[in-house]
């Protein structure tokens, strides 16, 4: 290993990073075609996995070898043991992560079909909705010596907002996995580190038909850094001055349960680390394609020993 390879694989060990966000367990069958309104179908091979958009990435992140504390909730259910199980096993700190009694452990019903790899599915109201914004307030001080903080928009709005509002108060490194995106999400102006969403979400959330209107409607919201995922082809990104194009390497496609929230944690964690978002990007394609490549949300997250590259590093990024 070299000595740039070295430095970089130890500055990535000093990251703090505190992830506030939702666990699901995923419920997906596989089919020929996802049923269509009033259809009943026999489908293929069923399978659960661990998920939800915010433990996706604190596992990424966490594979990638930043010191993690996972901050969320579960029910008092089989899926919420499974669920305390698997983030322990993986090195989280999870001691708050709490269990609500009275809700149940998020849970999503996924159907994806083989031929074209398009998928449909739900998420059932859970712990990840109900747990109260005080919880944000009880972490603060995590969250003000951390080196970066994630989120996504499949926790309760009143959470969300408070770590809004607390990140712009203290201009911390907020990276923000903007997904789901509904008709009742809104993103109030704030400073914003990252944004990372998919084209279409990208329009819904800025209420515009324009690929290049929307990106200038979230620069001028705050959000500072903004990748755009156009399927499994390519990335936009933009700091707000200049726009370009990261090509996502062509894998093997077997799902794409988690590939988004992989991309956020790894391009997430270049930013910080040498401040350049082309290199960012370049390092996010490379994370998300491994893990196009394999089954799973949290299972198909790759350890940077997995992947053909060391961490970058400049002279800026221990700033």
């Amino acid at each position: 290993m070299t000595d740039e390879a070295i430095k970089g694989l130890d500055l990535v060990r000093s990251l703090r990073v505190v992830l506030i966000g939702s666990y699901n367990t995923d419920l997906v069958v596989w089919c020929e075609a996802i049923p269509t309104r009033g259809e009943v179908l026999m489908g293929g091979e069923f399978d659960m996995f661990c998920g939800g958009r915010g433990a996706n990435c604190a596992v990424a992140a966490a594979r990638a070898g930043c010191q993690v504390k996972f901050v969320g909730a579960h029910g008092p259910d089989v899926f919420g043991k499974m669920a305390v199980e698997r983030l322990e096993r993986e090195g989280l700190d999870i001691s708050d992560f709490i269990e609500l009694p009275a809700s149940k452990t998020g849970t999503a019903l996924i159907f994806n079909e083989r031929p074209t790899g398009a998928h449909a599915g739900l998420i059932a109201m859970s712990a990840n909705n109900q747990f109260p914004a005080s919880l944000i307030t009880k972490v603060k001080p995590a969250i003000q010596e951390a080196d970066l903080i994630f989120t996504q928009f499949e926790i309760g709005s009143s959470a969300l907002l408070e770590l809004f509002r607390l990140c712009d108060r203290e201009k911390k490194r907020l990276v923000v996995h903007a997904a789901p995106v509904g008709p009742a999400t809104q993103l109030t102006a704030g400073y914003y580190y990252l944004f990372v969403l998919s084209d279409f979400e990208l329009l819904s959330l800025a209420g515009q038909t324009d690929l290049f209107a929307a990106i200038r409607d979230l620069h001028q919201r705050g959000v500072q850094n903004l990748i755009v995922k156009h399927g499994n082809d390519h990335l936009t990104f933009s700091d707000g001055i200049s726009c370009r194009v990261q090509p996502i390497p062509l894998v093997p496609f077997v799902e794409d349960a988690g590939t988004v929230e992989c991309l956020t944690a790894w391009s997430g964690i270049a930013l910080a680390l040498t401040g350049d978002l082309s290199r960012a990007a370049y390092v996010g394609a490379q994370a998300m394609a491994f893990s196009l490549s394999r089954h799973g949300a949290q299972d198909s997250m790759p350890y940077l020993s997995e992947l053909s590259m060391d961490w970058p590093v400049t002279d800026a990024d221990s700033s």
